[in-house]
């Protein structure tokens, strides 16, 4: 999966062209104030956060990031744990789970799970700063680990076929589109674990997988899209033919 990059000067030329300003309005409670508005123009009120929890609110740090909201993203978090995150992928993609809910000294720890690359976020959530009626930029810290370079099409393809193997439904849903998941599972539930990959090959931004089953002598070719898997996206296996 490619990502691009954005440093901290080019992520703020973009923020200004695009026109995506954090701003709270003089004067006015918080509760009320505009601070910040999304690239769709959907807005962030502080009324709409002070009265969620720290995990929502990292939740939706991690969802702004993941499809490359750079405002919306700006306002969860501090200008550094903004920059540390599309420093390492912009957008961050949608692979990221939520698999632990720590607290400490005043501050909530959510870690994240990257299901298509493999390592893990924290990120820490000053519940002091959520909950003092001005929560902006309640998230002050994040901590990559383990992060390693992105699946390619071909160890997408096989995450699908061993998950598609076990009879997982919802973990090979993750891998695959709705149509696909539903021959896969038609055919075969589980699929068991005779496949084995004997090929692959690219043509227009498709990666073609071929698994052959050394069970029954049969084949499976999945067409894994490079392109949703260089935007970050899941369900990249969107063709197939037995």
């Amino acid at each position: 999966m490619t990502h691009t990059i954005r440093s901290r000067s080019a992520a703020a030329a973009l923020t200004a062209a695009a026109g995506l300003a954090l701003a709270v309005t003089a004067g006015a409670p918080a509760q009320a104030a505009l601070v910040a508005q999304s690239p769709t123009g959907s807005s962030i009120h502080a009324s709409q956060v002070t009265a969620v929890s720290a995990t929502t609110y990292a939740d939706r740090l991690v969802r702004a990031w993941g499809r490359g909201d750079y405002s919306a993203t700006r306002y969860y978090a501090t200008a550094a744990v903004t920059d540390k995150l599309f420093d390492q992928a912009d957008p961050g993609g949608i692979h990221w789970r939520r698999t632990r809910v720590e607290g400490t000294a005043g501050t909530i720890y959510a870690t994240y799970r990257d299901e298509a690359r493999g390592g893990t976020l924290t990120v820490g959530v000053s519940d002091i700063a959520l909950h003092d009626g001005n929560p902006a930029h309640s998230v002050y810290t994040a901590l990559f680990e383990d992060e390693p370079a992105s699946l390619g099409a071909v160890a997408w393809a096989d995450h699908l076929v061993r998950a598609w193997g076990r009879g997982d439904h919802w973990t090979a849903s993750y891998y695959a589109t709705p149509d696909v998941l539903s021959q896969l599972f038609g055919y075969a539930n589980p699929g068991g674990s005779h496949w084995d990959r004997v090929s692959a090959q690219g043509a227009a931004g498709t990666i073609f997988v071929t698994y052959r089953n050394t069970a029954t002598g049969a084949h499976l070719t999945l067409g894994v899209s490079d392109v949703v898997l260089g935007e970050g996206g899941a369900h990249a296996a969107y063709t197939l033919r037995f």
